[in-house]
């Protein structure tokens, strides 16, 4: 007896309306933490409206990769639960995608994103952008928290994330410093 062929479109398509979807319950997790942390209502809305601005509008590629690797390592289609947790790791990776954009954005005097304004260019936002980058890397580590603290990765997930989140800077830093647009200076730049 074969295997059922599985179109790999619809598949695709399936694992990217399941992906959103967890978007929907982690957003709401993230706004119910201001409330609990009795934040104003127009401080939690500016929240929410951070939130879904920056993140789920891209093409989800480095979210849904890590859904589509640890499926693969596992061998075998994966389980709601085990979907609901490579899912919230996989929105870890886009937050920390948008956190890095809307700061990139603001350094660079970037116009657009995804073909909308850039969030600091939203009206009303401005400088406020700079807050709401730290509010979108602060939401990984209490998403690492709430659905991974108690398992043995905890620590790995942690490391690996402020790793990433370093490196990143380091290059960021490396290209506000050696190309700045008023004075190109290409003896600064090496094959090696």
């Amino acid at each position: 007896m074969s295997t059922p062929t599985v179109d790999p479109k619809a598949k695709a398509a399936e694992t990217k309306k399941r992906f959103l979807d967890v978007w929907q319950k982690l957003e709401e997790e993230l706004v119910d933490l201001m409330k609990k942390h009795s934040m104003p209502e127009d401080a939690t809305e500016w929240y929410r409206k951070n939130l879904n601005y920056n993140t789920p509008w891209g093409k989800l590629n480095r979210g849904i990769s890590v859904v589509d690797t640890y499926e693969i390592l596992q061998g075998r289609t994966l389980t709601d639960e085990e979907f609901f947790k490579a899912s919230v790791l996989g929105w870890c990776v886009e937050l920390l995608q948008a956190f890095f954009l809307v700061s990139d954005d603001m350094m660079d005097a970037s116009i657009t994103r995804r073909g909308q304004p850039c969030w600091y260019r939203v009206p009303h936002v401005g400088n406020i952008a700079i807050n709401d980058s730290f509010m979108l890397e602060a939401a990984i580590y209490h998403l690492l928290k709430v659905h991974f603290r108690q398992e043995k990765c905890y620590a790995y997930l942690l490391e690996l994330f402020l790793e990433t989140t370093f490196k990143t800077e380091i290059g960021q830093l490396i290209d506000l410093i050696t190309a700045p647009e008023e004075e190109v200076d290409l003896s600064k730049f090496s094959l090696k």
